[in-house]
């Protein structure tokens, strides 16, 4: 996409440095990477225009990163892209630039903060989105406790040109450590999307919880529900009401570890979608398997 292309081409240096200019990074940098092989199946009733729920495909991912560590106050650039091998729809590929900031206000509180730049995402309202973003928070983290507040702003730019727009978005987000690898995990997030074009524009909620153990010694199953309630200002239901969806995605995932740098996870959602428009009722069932492999 022009657009994503030049955004990537022009901004690497600029987020590095703005979020770099703060920290003064003396320490040796540390550099890490990894790759992923996914199998996605997913049925027509389960497709939906959605982030994580974009059709069947393979799908290959690879990330590399550097981070410097200076009295606790850490800094990391990360590169990462992914190629989208669908079944019935065109071929994706996006990639993915972004700098994070993290401050170590003291053995409880950090300060945190991320300039990051996509393209060729799928987004809610349409395919093919590149974006560029702003997103700080605080995150309190003591015992077993840790909570993290954030914000951010997202801008926007639609692949045929006709459109952009501004989405900002606020979450909060509760962990509670039981032991090692078992925890309970529950969020909420709230989003909109203010674009030149009417159809484009709507207002998202989303709230999720769940919980995480260990089944045997290098196996861990994590259940969840994961909830996303949104209205559109410019589509409209058969009555002439603004049209409104509901999501509901109950989920399983088991994760294996071959050893402490690969794991296989086989996840599993059922998909369920409501709306006052009827032609968009419909439920199915989503599968994926993974291999992981980090360095």
């Amino acid at each position: 996409m022009k657009v994503g292309k030049a955004f990537l081409g022009r901004s690497a240096m600029a987020i590095v440095l703005s979020l770099g200019a703060g920290s003064q990074v003396h320490a040796e940098p540390e550099t890490y990477g990894g790759y992923s092989i996914a199998g996605v199946y997913s049925s027509d009733a389960a497709r939906t225009t959605d982030e994580e729920l974009d059709g069947s495909a393979v799908v290959g991912r690879a990330y590399a990163g550097v981070s410097f560590d200076s009295g606790g106050n850490e800094t990391q650039v990360q590169v990462s892209s992914g190629y989208y091998a669908y079944f019935t729809r065109e071929d994706r590929w996006t990639n993915r630039l972004e700098a994070t900031q993290i401050f170590e206000v003291s053995d409880t509180v950090q300060l945190f903060a991320q300039a990051a730049g996509a393209t060729n995402l799928v987004t809610l309202e349409r395919r093919g989105t590149d974006q560029a973003g702003l997103e700080a928070g605080i995150r309190l983290e003591k015992g077993d406790h840790r909570a993290t507040l954030s914000g951010a702003m997202r801008r926007r730019w639609y692949d045929d040109g006709d459109a952009r727009s501004w989405s900002p978005r606020i979450g909060a987000e509760y962990r509670y450590r039981i032991g090692s690898w078992h925890s309970v995990e529950v969020g909420a997030f709230s989003e909109s999307v203010d674009s030149d074009l009417d159809t484009l524009n709507y207002e998202r909620l989303q709230f999720a919880g769940y919980y995480t153990r260990p089944v045997a010694d290098r196996t861990r199953l994590r259940a969840g529900l994961l909830h996303r309630r949104w209205e559109w200002d410019g589509r409209f239901a058969p009555d002439g009401a603004n049209r409104r969806e509901r999501l509901w995605i109950p989920q399983l995932r088991l994760t294996h570890r071959l050893r402490d740098e690969m794991s296989v996870d086989l996840d599993y959602r059922h998909v369920i979608r409501r709306s006052n428009d009827e032609r968009f009722d419909r439920s199915g069932n989503r599968v994926a398997v993974t291999f992981r492999n980090s360095f």
